[in-house]
């Protein structure tokens, strides 16, 4: 038993048990207290370190997310406005149609002419042809020589007739000729097409009283085209005092390339 005392074992159990005891005594007494603060702190700052690092990376592969679920609703957004733009482009259409139609039907209520509604089926806007195809032919009653108006306006005549379909050349076509006079005081000559500047009322004597803005109509001496037809208006004086005849040009409101629906005036 002695032995033992003096052993080593014996020593290190001995100054384990005061440790224990000096441990318990200044755990009762509160002693300990300021030492398990710092031990609870200790982690903090390495517990902040990796916070630093961790919440960048959260944030970066967030953000990566984010940028692709945005990008996805902007591709469908843009999506929708093309898709919106191109019901607008419908939705303009259909009103000028509309308006267009609505014009041409008061006009056709109002008028005693005989008058067969046709579609522009085709025109070139290029004017490298000064035709267009409309939609009605010898089944409808068209025959060559008849006047093709728009707007209340002469636009061209019937060149060609087939069964369901009708060719028709502008009166801006260099080759056109129409019987004319002027609305206020019949003062007769004749609307020619013009390559590259529209109409001219030509063969008017030097001598006539003819202004700018007066009404040029048609003079119905081609039984084909009846008389009083609007063809458009006065414009400036093309000629000089000493040509034989005075030429003046001629403006139409009716953009005659544009037209897509016209009347065929029948007899």
């Amino acid at each position: 038993m002695i032995r033992f005392i003096y052993t080593k074992t014996f020593l290190a159990i001995a100054i384990a048990l005061v440790i224990v005891l000096l441990g318990l005594v200044m755990q009762v007494k509160g002693w300990l207290q300021p030492i398990e603060y710092a031990l609870l702190q200790a982690p903090r700052p390495v517990s902040n370190v990796v916070k630093s690092i961790a919440e960048p990376v959260r944030v970066f592969f967030t953000t990566i997310g984010s940028l692709r679920s945005v990008v996805k609703e902007n591709a469908s957004l843009q999506a929708q406005v093309i898709s919106l733009q191109q019901q607008q482009v419908q939705l303009d259409k259909l009103k000028t149609d509309n308006d267009i139609l609505r014009e041409e039907l008061k006009f056709k209520n109002q008028s005693k002419l005989a008058l067969e509604s046709c579609t522009v089926l085709s025109i070139d806007p290029q004017e490298l042809s000064d035709a267009m195809v409309l939609s009605c032919g010898k089944e409808q009653g068209i025959q060559e020589g008849q006047a093709v108006i728009s707007q209340g306006y002469l636009v061209a005549k019937i060149a060609y007739v087939g069964s369901y379909t009708s060719t028709a050349l502008l009166i801006s076509n260099a080759q056109s000729s129409i019987d004319a006079r002027i609305s206020k005081n019949n003062i007769e000559g004749v609307v020619k097409g013009s390559f590259g500047s529209g109409m001219v009322f030509d063969l008017v004597s030097q001598n006539a009283d003819i202004n700018s803005g007066d009404l040029v109509v048609t003079a119905g001496i081609n039984s084909r085209i009846p008389k009083d037809i609007l063809i458009g208006q006065v414009g400036s004086v093309l000629s000089a005092p000493n040509d034989l005849f005075k030429k003046m040009s001629v403006t139409s409101p009716v953009r005659q390339r544009s037209v897509e629906f016209v009347y065929v005036v029948k007899q």
